[in-house]
């Protein structure tokens, strides 16, 4: 076998599939994105058509004033021209970073609640479920959006439906005390 030449070995590319990333894009000046919520309605409606022309599945998503949070599943390679296309549909320019790949066995979870509780963090509600703009009252039952995915989430906190549902209500409570209470089990 002959010696490896490193000088002229090129990498290949990371592949992974059906990496979990973090899109989070932002106005630089702080400006609202949205007007009014038939603006966040039509990012509702775009959702679902850019979610499929990526080949994307939306784990959780929040429209917040002046940024938006997504936690989308889909192949790395796709990733950053998705983000460049929600993007658009925001109004914003392209991102400089790409989205943040995050392991779906340790931190899908805990993206999905700080991605749900922002407008809580932000001071906008008391209780994420009273912020329309968010997938989490999909997770909790109150609201339908065809193009959000609850499943991985809900396998991941083990047990059936009814169990996993009860899971997810105590884990993104605000007050949730990873050292007093077990996290559920993928966010060990």
């Amino acid at each position: 076998m002959p010696a490896l030449d490193r000088d002229r070995v090129q990498p290949r590319p990371l592949r992974l599939r059906g990496a979990i990333h973090h899109v989070s894009l932002r106005s630089a000046d702080g400006r609202a994105l949205f007007q009014g919520a038939a603006e966040r309605s039509r990012l509702d409606r775009d959702m679902g058509d850019l979610l499929r022309r990526h080949a994307a599945r939306a784990h959780a998503y929040c429209w917040m004033t002046n940024h938006v949070h997504l936690a989308v599943e889909m192949e790395p390679q796709r990733a950053e021209l998705f983000q460049r296309d929600v993007a658009t549909a925001c109004g914003l320019p392209a991102p400089d970073s790409p989205p943040l790949v995050v392991d779906a066995q340790t931190y899908l979870l805990r993206l999905v609640r700080y991605i749900h509780l922002n407008p809580v963090d932000a001071g906008l509600v008391a209780d994420a479920r009273d912020y329309p703009w968010s997938g989490h009252r999909v997770y909790l039952g109150y609201a339908g959006v065809p193009w959000l995915s609850t499943d991985h989430a809900f396998r991941l906190l083990g047990g059936d439906l009814l169990w996993a549902s009860a899971a997810y209500r105590a884990f993104v409570q605000p007050d949730f005390d990873f050292s007093a209470r077990p996290a559920p089990r993928a966010c060990q």
